[in-house]
């Protein structure tokens, strides 16, 4: 009887595996929209003047991610890069700046710190 139970907990175990970057809640991967920079809503107006309405970032399974940032303008910004999970603390590394920064996921919201500002984004 033991026999059986410890091959139905270890069959149980590894069907929860997959090869997906997984969060303590499952795969990350997908795609987040930007809803908050410092505690405030979007759109958001920078220092600069320059105002931010809508910012996607996408998460892949191979460890690559692409953020797509829409002003109010029409310009788009698009960076890309890579992307670690250790049991939902992330870590970016940006190829267009070489910026690292890092950020952490819980269910469907991921929080991000760049630059010194704390971004909140929500799983589509």
């Amino acid at each position: 009887m033991r026999r059986i139970a410890f091959f139905a907990l270890t069959a149980a175990s590894l069907s929860a595996c997959s090869l997906d970057s997984v969060g303590p809640s499952g795969s990350v991967t997908g795609t987040y929209t930007l809803r908050r920079i410092n505690g405030s809503t979007l759109p958001y107006t920078f220092t600069s003047g320059q105002r931010l309405i809508s910012d996607d970032l996408t998460l892949y399974r191979d460890g690559t991610f692409i953020d797509v940032s829409r002003y109010e303008t029409g310009e788009t910004n698009t960076d890309e890069g890579f992307y670690t999970n250790d049991n939902g603390s992330l870590n970016f590394e940006s190829s267009e700046t070489g910026l690292v920064y890092q950020g952490s996921i819980s269910d469907d919201v991921l929080t991000e710190v760049v630059n010194g500002f704390t971004q909140v984004f929500e799983r589509q």
